[in-house]
């Protein structure tokens, strides 16, 4: 009963902290519009470079069809050497090569290979692949009593087509859960060094477990909310598909939670003041921000970082949180995820036990 009174005064207070309320609730909600607005507004063009060999009317035909595409941008090219450098150098992501005597290899060999290299960590290659793909099926019909004599030989792999803004909106909640357990715990816990509460707090009955675990349990409640208020936004106004289950969800959010929260205990037993506790927050949750997934994936990060960035405490509960949301993951699909996460809890817990002091 005790402690249920506790959690209750303690999101009470959480709730009158007004401007801790704006940071964890309005902030994060002008960031789902502002990078849906831009997602939104944004008319991407994709630039498919193409080398005809055949010039002949069936290579004629696929690349006006191809040239209709509105968001497709046709350039044609004539030193295929010249475009494969420029695929290996990252100046260009797709390239159509149509090969020499098209139609009659078309009429006496069916099918005939048009090789499409692309470069594979584009975001929008599946898209691509698929559009190509259609548009052979066309020509194909479109070849008077011959069955399907041209097929795409694309040198890659698919990957699941998901928006900007729907790929974002994941990060952002998991991001403005972070900054504030991180940022609230360690302020708070500054805050009643500062006022001789932790202190007084030994002369009394109350127990110091029952104190912080009522703690606790009103930033795991309001990282629910958060999560709950920040994925209902962005799927009512943005239409992204919260395809999970609801309770695998919460469960990843309150996991990951535990981390960020033994991590703000860290960082309020170093702190002397409420200022110190804010500047040092942010000196952890900013690198964790920008390295773990929030804004882009790790994989487009150089080097070794790609690897070393998913054992960070944010990394893993990004992606759990991103795929049960999206493409409705289960706890299967994640025992690396799971694990660094249990890892960081138990290793942040015993660090958050050594180094905290009521005075």
């Amino acid at each position: 009963m005790l402690l249920l009174q506790l959690t209750i005064a303690n999101v009470k207070m959480i709730v009158r902290n007004r401007q801790a309320l704006f940071w964890a609730m309005a902030f994060p909600l002008v960031m789902v519009v502002i990078f849906g607005l831009i997602a939104q507004d944004r008319v991407s063009t994709t630039t498919i470079a193409v080398v005809d060999y055949a010039q002949d009317d069936i290579s004629r035909q696929l690349i006006h069809n191809l040239a209709e595409v509105e968001s497709f941008d046709v350039d044609v090219r004539q030193d295929e050497a010249v475009a494969q450098d420029e695929i290996a150098d990252d100046d260009l992501n797709f390239l159509i090569i149509i090969p020499r005597d098209l139609t009659s290899k078309a009429n006496r060999t069916p099918p005939v290979e048009i090789a499409l290299i692309y470069d594979e960590t584009t975001q929008t290659s599946g898209v691509i692949l698929s559009t190509v793909s259609r548009f052979l099926d066309q020509v194909n019909l479109d070849i008077a009593g011959a069955p399907a004599r041209l097929v795409l030989a694309p040198e890659g792999i698919l990957i699941e087509e998901f928006s900007f803004i729907d790929f974002l909106l994941p990060g952002i909640a998991v991001w403005g859960i972070m900054s504030f357990s991180v940022i609230g715990v360690a302020t708070s816990i500054a805050n009643y060094r500062e006022k001789k509460i932790l202190r007084r707090m030994l002369a009394t009955p109350l127990k110091v477990r029952t104190f912080f675990f009522a703690q606790v349990l009103a930033y795991l409640g309001m990282a629910l909310i958060q999560a709950s208020l920040i994925l209902g936004v962005g799927g009512l106004v943005y239409g992204v598909p919260i395809t999970g289950n609801f309770l695998v969800i919460g469960l990843f959010i309150l996991l990951g939670n535990l981390v960020f929260l033994n991590l703000g205990f860290i960082v309020g037993s170093y702190s002397k003041s409420v200022q110190a506790a804010s500047g040092l927050g942010n000196l952890v949750v900013l690198p964790l921000l920008m390295f773990s997934g929030v804004f882009f994936p790790p994989d487009a990060l150089p080097g070794v970082l790609t690897s070393v960035v998913q054992f960070l405490p944010l990394a893993p509960m990004v992606e759990a949180v991103r795929g049960a949301t999206l493409e409705a993951k289960g706890f299967s699909d994640f025992p690396l995820e799971i694990g660094i996460m249990a890892l960081w809890i138990a290793l942040t817990s015993l660090v958050a036990v050594k180094v905290f002091r009521f005075q």
